[in-house]
């Protein structure tokens, strides 16, 4: 969002300007989700920049108390994927307290592989616009609240180790945190090799085809996988372990390879 204040602050920001001795002029900027809402007091950052564009301040206080000559500034209000950038016009002699409305909320995405939590191997989620042109947010944190302007979004869920993907649309509210869940229809296999512990194991799974889904190294692995016939094999040196398996979705399948 771009705009001009002190223009009335624009009707939902708030502004109040404090007439001061020459020498005292500043901004004092804060910001809230809603024009109902309280002060935000974290996760938030302030850029100023003059007329040149050259930075002027910079910081993640709640609010951002500066000290500013008279002049024109380029204020940018940073939460998560939420940017508004207002050009402020500072008078001489005043002190202007100015509180943007960022029109933002949360989004927790919480996947899940039927009973069982992503967790045990890593995922990613990423957040695009509805049109799918722009990533908007990418979170590898599952259950981390990720900040969006308001609006509709396209969500990604993807399981890094293996081939598992969803795809879900939610709508996201101003001042509130929307919590979807995205079942993944998939299982967990999990690899082991039964051997000397400090053996230098590569994984590779590929599916019915043949086709490469996943490598992995360590004694032990963890791969999602959509459900169907795969075949791990482990390689241990100049020896290759082979096993063939199904997976079923929800299950967790224990695969063992060794001497």
């Amino acid at each position: 969002m771009t705009g001009v204040l002190p223009a009335l602050a624009e009707a939902a920001h708030g502004l109040a300007i404090q007439m001061v001795q020459p020498g005292r002029e500043g901004l004092e900027l804060s910001a809230r989700l809603t024009p109902g809402g309280g002060p935000l007091q974290q996760n938030i950052s302030w850029t100023i920049r003059d007329t040149d564009g050259v930075t002027v301040y910079s910081g993640t206080e709640g609010t951002a108390d500066v000290s500013l000559a008279p002049g024109d500034y380029v204020v940018d209000a940073s939460y998560g994927a939420t940017l508004i950038e207002k050009l402020v016009s500072l008078p001489a002699a005043t002190r202007l307290k100015i509180n943007l409305v960022l029109d933002a909320g949360g989004l927790k995405v919480e996947p899940k592989l039927g009973k069982i939590d992503v967790p045990p191997v890593a995922s990613r989620v990423r957040v695009f616009s509805m049109d799918g042109k722009r990533l908007m947010a990418v979170s590898v944190t599952p259950g981390e609240i990720i900040r969006l302007p308001e609006g509709t979004y396209r969500v990604e869920s993807q399981v890094s180790t293996g081939n598992v993907k969803a795809v879900a649309d939610v709508h996201v509210t101003a001042g509130r945190v929307a919590t979807i869940r995205i079942a993944h229809k998939a299982g967990l296999a999990r690899l082991a090799f039964v051997g000397a512990p400090n053996a230098a194991v590569r994984w590779d799974i590929e599916d019915q085809s043949g086709s490469p889904i996943a490598t992995r190294g360590g004694i032990n692995a963890n791969v999602t996988l959509l459900p169907g016939t795969y075949t791990a094999r482990a390689a241990v040196g100049a020896e290759l372990l082979t096993a063939t398996f199904n997976i079923a979705a929800g299950e967790v399948r224990d695969i063992m390879l060794g001497n």
